[in-house]
């Protein structure tokens, strides 16, 4: 009877998780305008109605730039969430769009891709920091958003954090393989390491957003935003061990459904750098872009559990 009943459950699931994705792909059909209106409507819902993490975003805004006054943190955390609406209603108007046209219209752009063009073929692999800046969703795109792009789709796999919710998993990767991309070039992060050392061979890229929440238990520790923070030194420990070159990409929103992703080398020798440098100069590239352009980037997670009292404010 367990068996069956797991069994059905995984069926009703699946079902609706393509329905959902039956109704996206309906809604995407609509052209950007109109999303950008979805997301208006969405922004306000998520900050004044349902106030999604209002508290934490005002927290980590006021503890990241304490010069900024009330004022100017509320305006801030008002433009965040129509960047984080915008973020949603783009993937799902992206889902019939090919990454050709969306390059095409001007959505994502990449600079300074020559640079990992040049490492991908003198080494044969490469590492690629990220962090949650921009539409990092629409990322995925990267081997037809470059011009200079000497590698494919089956040649990039991208690391992520797997989710609690079976229905939120299986839904993230029907949308993320509905175009050139599939489920073999999504690497559960903690498989990363044995696939890596598995295919050292071969000619890969490997994509890393390495700025999640650690919850206090990061290997690397550095002074971000002003704040004490741990860090996940998973990407560069995996770079060390097979001597793979390290870029950072940080992706830049300069327009309503803008978006610029720039390229820049890290380290070319990651196995003579000790542990802790690379995640280092990623911090502070990361910080950098954060600093020129404040509303890009994820404030609403928790990310200084360390050291900021989130327990008595809303999840």
């Amino acid at each position: 009877m367990q068996i069956k009943f797991v069994g059905h459950m995984k069926i009703l699931r699946s079902l609706a998780v393509y329905l959902i994705l039956f109704l996206m792909v309906l809604l995407s059909l609509l052209p950007l305008c109109v999303h950008h209106l979805f997301a208006n409507i969405l922004a306000f819902i998520l900050h004044k109605v349902v106030k999604y993490r209002v508290k934490v975003v005002n927290l980590n805004l006021t503890k990241a730039f304490p010069d900024l006054s009330l004022e100017e943190i509320q305006h801030i955390s008002k433009d965040y969430y129509l960047h984080i609406a915008d973020i949603f209603c783009e993937v799902i108007w992206s889902l019939t769009r090919p990454y050709s046209y969306i390059k095409k219209k001007g959505v994502f752009t990449v600079e300074g891709d020559q640079q990992l063009a040049e490492a991908f073929e003198k080494y044969g692999n490469l590492m690629v920091m990220l962090g949650h800046s921009g539409n990092w969703e629409l990322f995925i795109g990267f081997p037809v958003y470059c011009d200079n792009a000497n590698f494919d789709y089956s040649q990039v796999f991208t690391a992520y954090h797997p989710m609690s919710s079976r229905f939120s998993e299986e839904l993230f990767k029907k949308m993320r393989c509905f175009h050139q991309v599939t489920e073999e070039n999504l690497l559960p992060s903690k498989n990363i390491l044995r696939q890596v050392l598995s295919h050292r061979d071969e000619p890969r890229i490997y994509f890393f957003i390495a700025d999640q929440c650690s919850g206090g238990k990061g290997q690397v520790e550095t002074n971000f935003l002003g704040l004490q923070t741990k860090w996940l030194a998973g990407a560069e420990a995996v770079a060390g061990k097979v001597g793979m070159p390290v870029a950072y990409v940080g992706i830049d929103k300069i327009g309503r459904s803008r978006y610029v992703a720039r390229c820049e080398m890290l380290t070319e020798g990651p196995s003579d750098c000790p542990l802790g440098d690379i995640t280092t100069a990623f911090t502070k590239k990361l910080e950098r872009d954060i600093k020129a352009n404040k509303v890009n980037w994820l404030w609403s997670h928790k990310r200084w559990k360390n050291i900021l009292n989130y327990k008595n404010i809303n999840k």
